[in-house]
């Protein structure tokens, strides 16, 4: 794997840093997008019309445009360089957003809503790797995708108690409207503060976007990554869309008990990451990987039998937070060990990050389709987790 080497990797520390907040507000764009309105879906289903289940479509929509985007722009920028690409996408999902606040109808809602999460796309599978060309070192690029992978990670957890919020406040329309000035906000910032980091010497004119991928995809290491990154995901995913109904509906809690459960995750989470990227100094990527997906099982299995036990629910709220904890390592875990690969960075961070997306597109509506209760999301959480970290022992080395 080659890293750095664009030189702007020689600038200071405070300006990398002010890089680094920016490429992290870029990579929040698509899972804001995602949940941030999903509070608001009973009532953008009676206002603008349709049914339920074609409602509930857009945010599959949305999870389905960043799995497929990240598939596009990644190798394009390999192709064409950074600034581009992102600027394009984030300027694309900046007019989505807006188009979303003026939408007439359930279906101009679907059709806008994967075009957002197509154009944000960009921001999440770039940011990656801008981040490759900026790193000297192994430990350096781990550390600063595990920034990355936190807003991730944190994003689902925290957009839907925000959309809530905005939208008690101002009306559903008003979340994408928050979303748009986000996005101009990012734009700018981007504009001004980031300088290319692919140089034309390094570019790959002469590859194909298909042709990108498949180099990364024929890599058998990152091909597992890419397994087992969607496998967890699919849990992952699977755990934000159901949470609420089982915190509000299987328990009879009120709305601000399932804000504080989110919350709370979202703290284990960054703990988690903090200690990730800490453990990334002197280790491999993968081992965090591999415990993070050991617990993500354990933790899982834990849920579904505490359900079925009919424990306290404060034990239920602990299966939670540790599978929050163990999110906190897999995501920056894959990302980084993906990076790492000796494959073009904008084709690796596309196979992974759409494997990631695509897993949590199809995670997202298992638990409504065998009943959002806390056993099944347990049963659900350790059967995926468990398949991740078989991939993660195929993709592992004996030397690691």
């Amino acid at each position: 794997m080659t890293v750095g080497g664009s030189g702007v990797g020689a600038t200071s520390s405070a300006r990398l840093a002010r890089i680094l907040v920016v490429l992290a507000l870029l990579t929040a764009a698509a899972p804001l997008s995602v949940d941030i309105y999903t509070p608001s879906l009973p009532l953008l289903r009676s206002e603008l019309g349709g049914s339920e289940s074609l409602t509930q479509a857009s945010v599959t929509a949305c999870l389905l445009g960043v799995a497929v985007g990240q598939s596009i722009w990644g190798p394009l920028s390999d192709r064409s360089g950074r600034r581009s690409v992102v600027l394009v996408g984030v300027a694309g999902w900046t007019l989505t957003s807006v188009l979303s606040a003026f939408a007439v109808d359930a279906v101009m809602l679907l059709v806008v809503r994967g075009l957002a999460g197509l154009c944000g796309a960009a921001g999440i599978v770039v940011a990656r790797s801008i981040v490759r060309d900026l790193s000297p070192d192994a430990p350096s690029l781990a550390s600063r995708i595990g920034v990355l992978s936190l807003v991730t990670a944190v994003a689902p957890v925290v957009a839907p108690v925000t959309g809530a919020v905005i939208a008690l406040a101002w009306g559903w329309r008003a979340d994408f409207v928050v979303l748009a000035a986000f996005g101009a906000v990012v734009t700018l910032a981007f504009a001004s503060m980031v300088p290319e980091t692919l140089p034309p010497a390094r570019r790959s004119p002469a590859t194909s976007l298909l042709g990108g991928l498949s180099v990364a995809a024929r890599d058998r290491r990152l091909r597992w990554i890419a397994v087992g990154l969607a496998a967890h995901s699919f849990g992952f995913y699977a755990y934000v869309a159901s949470a609420a109904f089982v915190v509000e509906g299987e328990f009879g809690q009120p709305p601000w008990v399932f804000a504080v459960v989110f919350a709370t995750n979202a703290v284990a989470m960054l703990a988690a990451n903090l200690v990730f990227r800490r453990l990334v100094r002197t280790r491999h990527p993968s081992w965090p990987l591999g415990a993070g997906l050991a617990l993500a099982a354990v933790s899982g299995a834990a849920m579904a039998v505490a359900a079925v036990s009919q424990a306290p629910q404060p034990v239920l709220w602990g299966t939670s937070l540790a599978f929050a904890a163990a999110t906190g390592f897999v995501l920056p875990g894959a990302h980084s060990w993906g990076q790492l690969a000796p494959v073009p960075s904008g084709a690796a961070s596309a196979l992974v990050g759409s494997a990631q997306f695509f897993g949590g597109a199809l995670g997202s509506p298992v638990t409504g389709l065998l009943g959002a209760g806390a056993a099944n999301l347990g049963v659900v959480i350790a059967i995926s987790s468990s398949l991740a970290l078989f991939a993660w022992l195929a993709a592992r080395p004996e030397s690691l």
